[in-house]
This record gives C-alpha cells, structure tokens and sequence, in this order.
C-alpha cells in the first residue's frame, strides 16, 4: 500500500465548515482508528502505512512533512456555487488562488514542496460543498448526504484494485503541464486498457471487438442477440474465452450464416434494420424526478469512469432501481453487454429504462427494443436520426440530463409532470 496521508481540516465548531473534519472522523472508524479530536491531532496505523491528521487550516510549514508520504488526501469543506456537491479528483502543484474555503490551498502546498527541492506526492482534492456556517458541530443534511458519498469514495480510493479494474486500466507515468506556472510534473495514474478479442461463431471468425478486456461472455452474447442471432440464452451450446482472452469461440445449437454486415459498423442504423420494428403499446409511466434519481444512481454506480476517465457506461433499470450496470472503453459494448448480463441473469426483471453516459445513436434506439425498454436516458445529445427512430418505435428518448433538468424529444407524455 502507497504510504498515505489524510488531512482533514476546518473549523468542526462552524457546522458545514467542519466537513473535513466529519470526514476524516467517519474515515478514522473505517480503519478501526483513533478519531483525531482535536486541531494537531494524529493517529496512524499499526503498520504506520496511514496517518490521519486534523487541522484548521494548512500551513507552509507542512510542505516537507507531506514529501515523505507517496500520496495526500486533503479533506476539506468549499462554498462556491461553481462547483459540484463533492469535488474528489487529482491535483498538482500550482501557484495560484482556491475556491476551497482554508487557505493555504492545497496546491499551494505542493508546490512549495517542490521549491524545497522534494518531490510532492499523488494528491487528491475531497471537498464538500457547505451550505451554513453557524456556530455549531452537525452538518446540514445537504452537506452530511455529500460527506456519507465522500467516505465510500475514500473507501473505494483505499481498497485493493478489483480484477475488473486492474484488467481494465493500466499504470503509466506522464508529465503534467500547468501552463499557469510553466511547470512541468512528473506523476502516475491509471489509462484506460484497449482490448481485441475476436469472436468465433460455430467456427467461424465473425468480428473482432475493440473494448475492455472484462465482461467479454456477456459482450458477445449481446451482441448475437442484438444482431437477431439468438432470441434466448438456452440457443447457445457452449462458450470458450481463450487464457488471453483475444478470441472468445461460441457455439449454437443450430447453424447460422455470418450477416453480411453488423449493425455496429455505423454510427446508426434505420427502424427497419432494428430487432422489432412495432412500436411499444406500453402504458408505463415515470415521473420526471425519478427519471432523475435514477440517473443519479447510475452515476454513481461508474465505479471505473471515477477511477481512471474515459469508460463509457450503461444501465438499466426496472423504473425503481438500476439493476444492471456495465462499463467498457466503447458506449456501443456497454449496450451489448447489458443485453448479454441480462440474458445471463436469467431475465430477472422487466426492464423499463436504459441510462447511457454519451451520445444517443439510432442503433442505441434500435437495440433497446431486444429489451423492451419504454425510456432511453443520457446526460448528453442523441442524433437526428436516434430522434426520429424513437419517435416511430414510441420511447422515450431523453438528453442533457444534469444540473436539475433534462430535454425529451419523443413521446414526452410518458413523463409524469411532479406537482
């Protein structure tokens, strides 16, 4: 483990403005620690591989003491507007001013660091947004919900990578550029992993997928599906992933002819192409702030996006929960694979609802009938032609869900308008 130092600060006696400290608390009960108490207070782990630290604020003296450590993690509270709830992401060293509420800004410190000639550590920023300063200990409920996300971010950020993830992503040093400065920093972080796996179909080499090397079972069997190979999982003789996993080989139970051409070649694909061109008879109704819960729990759920960037990801939802969630380098796998682990789940649930995280294409409209799903939901823009699809298929199509809205552009009467 990275020898690692968390430093939680602010004024715990000033409500919101003691979030570091609330969460360096609930961190210190997660690690079975001591809870420092009081400003100056410390405790480290028996194998001295973690020291928590509480203080009011930061000072140029601690510019050698956190050299010694390979990673900091600053706790801290802030009070603009122009940031989300909670900001956990990587900083560098840099000359400059915050928008975090205690000064020395964390940056600040490292970059004194490096003008003492030693070199400054991993650091992450973890700032909860704070609602009221009033002279008193609890939080707001607002900044308490932000400081609950923020302990199991720092649970997730300690624990030992996942095989998923340590298959997914990759270590590379870079250099980062701070043009501010002019400052050039040597550092490390995981990169996305671009995977090949070329899939057999009764002996017969069909496709080669570009994607992440996990999941690759239910990224096929997707994809059979969604090309109107197989209607059910039962169709499927066996499956074989080779030890590299670069060839995946699936035989059905019944001959088939490789399609002369996939629908996943283009970037859409017309009604006609699509797996049931009816469109959907459904009654099911949602109401517009559970569209937006629910979005919120598949953000949430992006577990590889919020470690390393650049996973694209897909969900889908019963219309009370997110029941499945995927992730892969490519928004076209994801939506095969949610195909393929609802197949291998036994079709658990009936599915109402699929959440994207890019752009919406007509073939992602296309192939949400293989699920039957009434609503198709992104935080960005569909395509002229994922509109139009949608709007003959009868779903629901809904972009640029953030920031407390969202656009419907097709069959907008299935939204319930919250009183």
């Amino acid at each position: 483990m990275k020898r690692t130092l968390v430093i939680g600060y602010g004024n715990r006696d000033r409500e919101d403005d003691g979030a570091g400290w609330h969460l360096l608390n609930l961190f210190a009960r997660h690690l079975n620690l001591p809870s420092p108490e009081l400003p100056g207070d410390s405790s480290v782990s028996p194998d001295g591989s973690v020291r928590l630290t509480y203080l009011f604020q930061l000072l140029p003296e601690m510019a050698e003491d956190i050299a010694e450590y390979n990673r900091v993690f600053f706790l801290d509270a802030h009070n603009s507007e122009k940031l989300d709830e909670l900001v956990f992401e990587q900083i560098f060293p840099k000359h400059t001013q915050s928008a975090f509420t205690h000064h020395l800004a964390a940056e600040e410190l490292l970059a004194l660091t490096q003008t003492l000639g030693r070199k400054a550590p991993e650091a992450w920023i973890v700032s909860v947004r704070g609602h009221s300063f009033r002279f008193q200990r609890e939080l707001t409920d607002q900044t308490a919900q932000s400081v609950q996300l923020a302990l199991k971010k720092m649970v997730e950020a300690f624990a030992e990578p996942s095989s998923s993830f340590s298959d997914a992503a990759k270590e590379f040093a870079y250099v980062h550029y701070q043009a501010a400065d002019h400052l050039f920093t040597d550092a490390q972080k995981p990169v996305v992993s671009e995977h090949a796996c070329r899939l057999i179909v009764n002996g017969e080499a069909w496709i080669t997928f570009i994607c992440s090397p996990i999941d690759l079972e239910a990224l096929a069997l997707g994809f059979l599906w969604n090309e109107n190979v197989i209607s059910e999982l039962s169709e499927v003789l066996d499956m074989k992933l080779s030890d590299d996993r670069a060839q995946l080989s699936i035989n059905l139970k019944s001959q088939t002819h490789k399609p002369v051409s996939f629908h996943r070649t283009s970037t859409g694909v017309t009604p006609d192409s699509a797996r049931n061109d009816t469109p959907s008879a459904s009654d099911f109704k949602i109401s517009a702030t559970q569209i937006m819960e629910l979005y919120r729990l598949f953000t949430k759920a992006q577990t590889m996006h919020d470690k390393v960037g650049g996973f694209h990801s897909a969900a889908l939802s019963d219309g009370a929960s997110m029941r499945i969630v995927v992730e892969d380098l490519g928004r076209h796998n994801c939506v095969d694979k949610l195909a393929g682990q609802f197949l291998l789940q036994n079709r658990p649930f009936t599915p109402h609802l699929i959440a994207l995280s890019g752009r919406i294409s007509s073939e992602m409209v296309a192939k949400s009938l293989a699920l039957s799903v009434e609503f198709i939901v992104s935080r960005t823009s569909p395509t002229s032609l994922a509109i139009e699809t949608a709007k003959q298929l009868g779903i629901t199509l809904i972009g640029y869900l953030r920031g407390g809205q969202f656009d419907i552009y097709s069959h907008a009467e299935r939204v319930i308008r919250d009183a």
